[in-house]
């Protein structure tokens, strides 16, 4: 299917040479990014453009970030931790004070967090625009915003804003744009949710930036309640329960065994599906008039979902991540086993196991542990700082410039450079290739997944085309009408990739907009590879539903695939 879909498969992004081209064209610095994912350093760039030596400033000391963000520093910011497990009230709070304020944004580490937000600001007749990686949606006289934390804007003033889930801080490939959000953020109030575990060192970072900090404490609203025994037989599985693993394969193994009984049917929900398929997976789990009334998932459901779970399962407490198979951290543990027993559901009271009673001793150890204390928050350099540095060295392409400045970065001991292995694969590609630094690195920071074939591949023809005629046509790599419901796991596989290709398309479509010109024609084509993979959850992913009356109400797909050909086929 992909090589028919992604027609030009000539260059392996994988396998590219990192023997890098010195590029000689001319480099320019916007002063105020487009982007809205940079950090503010005007200082600093002032200090070059007034005709100091650049030899002689060090653009790599990174040992007091808060100055690069002087319009945060120039209030006085009354900051509020919101601390406690999950399902304790503390993001609820931390909303209601939004609600009321004038002015306010919402920074969240999903899109599924931030449409959940904007969706509740309109309704109570707050307007609220959704702002996302992939998505604008404005709202008439909106003086709210719902972001994901990467779209947090540092250079507009808010009298309310909150950061949800502030320990991602810690995270080595994310926690840079937490910190930028913590640091950066100018208004009057700012609310941080999240583990206490992260208090100790936002005091610390905070206590040079001159802002009010005050610690809110949050207990679990209802309880959850370790169990002393295993699952044991798959017979005993009940409704509302969740059985969590760690990869695809494990996920539908664990659907066909419990479907194999014929007693219940399973709804799955794993980082890799399209977050739309996702959303639409959790709700049909929570309706309880639907005959799926068994969760199996990944740990994607440890944050950005509303889950009516009653007891969590765990099918193991170890799992690949990325480098290592590893057992999972205290963190972890409680941050999954949380989604049990949600508050105001029909499920006073959370449970948790495991199907393996060796598991037992690690999970009641970690439940009773608090999370360790997080010791450094993430910094990465923004496109502005890459740019003066790359003026001392004018013939050197991205991927040498980046690498030369991690190795010479200088740091506090409160903080360390996020994980770039994924940022320099891209610049290894995108340094063979006729472009300037600000379009590598744009093309670097887009939500591109090297580790996939067909995704990397997307990347590569996007930037392969930009570069040479300045205008990427979706048609070019992709045929619009040829998507069909896969039969087969690896046949799913390869729809989720290009899923994440036409994701890729329109992320860029929104930062380059007269060059990707398809924005529309790649979001429908968006949309119905999440109904063909939520189709093949429904006919191949285990058994047939027993009635199809509950579900009669959803158009059908043939249907709403007919109408996404009709509009965008021929445009």
């Amino acid at each position: 299917m992909a090589s028919i879909l992604l027609r030009q498969r000539r260059v392996s992004a994988l396998g590219v040479s990192r023997i890098l081209q010195d590029n000689g064209d001319s480099l320019r610095l916007q002063m105020e990014s487009k982007f809205g994912t940079f950090s503010s350093i005007g200082v600093m760039i002032r200090k070059y453009s007034s005709g100091r030596d650049p030899a002689k400033f060090d653009f790599t000391d990174l040992t007091c970030p808060h100055t690069w963000y002087p319009n945060a520093r120039k209030k006085n910011r009354k900051v509020f931790l919101h601390v406690g497990p999950t399902n304790s009230g503390k993001t609820y709070h931390a909303l209601k004070r939004l609600q009321s304020s004038a002015s306010g944004i919402y920074c969240g580490p999903l899109r599924l967090l931030a449409w959940e937000v904007s969706k509740r600001l309109n309704k109570a007749k707050v307007p609220c625009d959704l702002i996302t990686g992939q998505e604008k949606v404005e709202v008439e006289g909106a003086k709210h915003k719902a972001v994901t934390v990467e779209m947090a804007d540092v250079n507009a003033d808010y009298h309310c804003a909150i950061v949800d889930e502030i320990q991602m801080l810690g995270c080595k490939t994310r926690g840079f744009s937490f910190t930028r959000a913590l640091l950066g953020i100018a208004a009057d109030e700012l609310h941080l949710c999240g583990d206490a575990a992260a208090v100790p060192l936002i005091q610390e970072l905070l206590q040079v930036t001159g802002d009010d900090v005050q610690v809110q404490t949050y207990e679990r609203l209802s309880p959850l309640v370790p169990l002393e025994v295993p699952l044991g037989s798959f017979s005993n599985i009940r409704t509302g329960d969740c059985l969590v693993t760690f990869s695809r394969k494990g996920i539908y193994g664990l659907k066909k065994k419990i479907e194999h009984g014929g007693k219940h049917l399973c709804s799955v929900v794993y980082g890799s599906l399209p977050p739309e398929t996702r959303t639409r997976q959790a709700t049909r789990f929570n309706d309880e008039s639907s005959e799926f009334d068994v969760l199996v998932a990944s740990d994607a459901i440890g944050m950005g979902l509303n889950l009516n779970i009653s007891r969590i399962i765990f099918s193991t407490l170890r799992k690949f991540d990325g480098f290592e198979r590893r057992d999972l951290t205290v963190s972890e543990i409680k941050q999954i086993a949380g989604r049990a027993g949600r508050y105001g559901s029909k499920f006073p009271e959370g449970q948790v196991t495991c199907l393996d009673a060796d598991d037992l001793p690690l999970l009641h150890s970690s439940l009773k542990s608090p999370s360790p204390i997080l010791e450094q928050a993430g910094l990465f350099p923004s496109f502005d700082l890459m740019f003066m540095y790359s003026r001392l060295q004018p013939k050197k392409g991205l991927y040498q410039i980046l690498e030369h400045f991690l190795e010479n970065a200088k740091l506090s001991e409160n903080y360390f450079i996020s994980n770039c292995e994924e940022l320099l694969k891209v610049a290894s590609v995108v340094d063979q290739l006729p472009l300037g630094l600000q379009d590598k690195y744009l093309f670097c920071i887009s939500p591109v997944d090297m580790d996939d074939e067909i995704s990397s591949q997307g990347l590569v023809q996007f930037a392969e085309n930009y570069s040479k005629k300045g205008l990427v046509r979706l048609r070019e790599i992709f045929t619009p009408g040829t998507l069909q419901v896969p039969k087969t796991h690896p046949a799913l596989k390869e729809l989720e990739s290009i899923h994440k290709v036409l994701e890729l398309y329109v992320w860029l479509s929104f930062r380059l907009e007269e060059s990707f010109p398809d924005h529309e024609l790649a979001s429908s084509q968006k949309a119905i590879c999440s109904m063909l993979i939520e189709e093949f959850l429904e006919r191949f992913g285990g058994q047939r539903p027993r009635s199809r009356k509950k579900l009669t109400s959803r158009p059908s797909l043939d249907s709403l695939i007919a109408k996404r050909k009709r509009e965008y086929l021929y445009d």
